[in-house]
């Protein structure tokens, strides 16, 4: 197997994903195999957690640049929410500025805030 099938192998394994009636609330990723999983894998609705790993483990084998899940962003600030939703909006591929999504989200003067956002995305991959 080579060097990348492998580190993919593992990189698959080492995330956890938790959705709600919603949509995938918590994509967490480990930084070791035997790294903190969520407490409720799979949480409220293990069906959608199943096809949101099944998309990432796409993305991550680069046979996927979207995703068609729903996001559960109810236990964030309406701002988070509103950071998220721009940075969803990046066409895959692309980067765009802090300023460029605190812009986009409303708050053209809060770029820092939306740095801190991102830090604490509750959906990596997905939203990154």
């Amino acid at each position: 197997m080579a060097a990348h099938a492998k580190w993919l192998a593992r990189l698959r394994r080492e995330f956890s994903v938790r959705a709600t009636g919603r949509g995938v609330a918590e994509i967490r990723m480990h930084r070791q195999a035997g790294g903190k999983r969520l407490a409720a894998e799979g949480g409220d609705n293990p069906a959608l957690a199943r096809r949101a790993r099944a998309q990432i483990a796409e993305y991550l084998g680069g046979r996927r640049t979207s995703f068609g899940l729903p996001l559960d962003l109810s236990g964030l600030t309406p701002f988070v929410r509103d950071a998220l939703r721009a940075a969803a909006r990046i066409p895959y591929g692309e980067t765009r500025s802090y300023a460029w999504v605190a812009r986009e989200a409303g708050r053209p003067r809060a770029f820092r805030a939306v740095g801190q956002a991102m830090h604490r995305n509750p959906v990596p991959l997905v939203v990154p």
